[in-house]
């Protein structure tokens, strides 16, 4: 994984990457998904509830991106879609690995912080009410070689 990137309605960042000028860089991400197990046998099924699809976390540098980041956080602003791109940086090209979109996003934290011998960072979560899981493999020539898809609506606890 050469790059993250961040897309964001109505949020510029600093990225100079062909395809993405002006979107936010990213220098980490965590994301999980979840389900309820029990060990009750008499459950064939085992689950005991529905998935906990957990908030989406960015790492980056402080930006410009970072003051409106802020505002809209304190504002509980709805910002729409996002997309989140996990990829290789081949020869100044962003060869997309996996892509996630994020439904009717709206940021549920920001936290800064700064060691004093790098640049100061923060940390980017993001509620959602829908994602959306796009999976392009790639061949060791940087070529697609096939896709897989999923997604899960939080709204209708289905794939829908």
């Amino acid at each position: 994984m050469d790059v993250i990137i961040l897309e964001m309605p109505g949020v510029d960042g600093e990225c100079l990457l062909k395809d993405y000028v002006s979107k936010i860089e990213c220098l980490s991400f965590s994301h999980a998904v979840a389900m309820q197990m029990t060990s009750d046998v008499s459950n064939k099924e085992r689950t005991s509830g529905k998935p906990n699809v957990q908030d989406f976390t960015l790492s980056k540098y402080m930006d410009k991106s970072s003051p409106v980041l802020n505002q809209a956080c304190c504002e509980g602003r709805k910002i729409g879609d996002c997309k989140v791109t996990i990829g290789r940086n081949e020869s100044g090209l962003v060869m997309p690995m996996m892509v996630y979109t994020l439904k009717d996003a709206m940021i549920s934290s920001v936290s800064a912080a700064s060691s004093g011998g790098d640049k100061p960072a923060e940390t980017l979560t993001l509620n959602f009410t829908a994602i959306q899981w796009d999976y392009t493999a790639q061949k060791p020539d940087s070529t697609k070689e096939g896709n897989a898809g999923g997604k899960w609506d939080m709204k209708t606890n289905n794939a829908g």
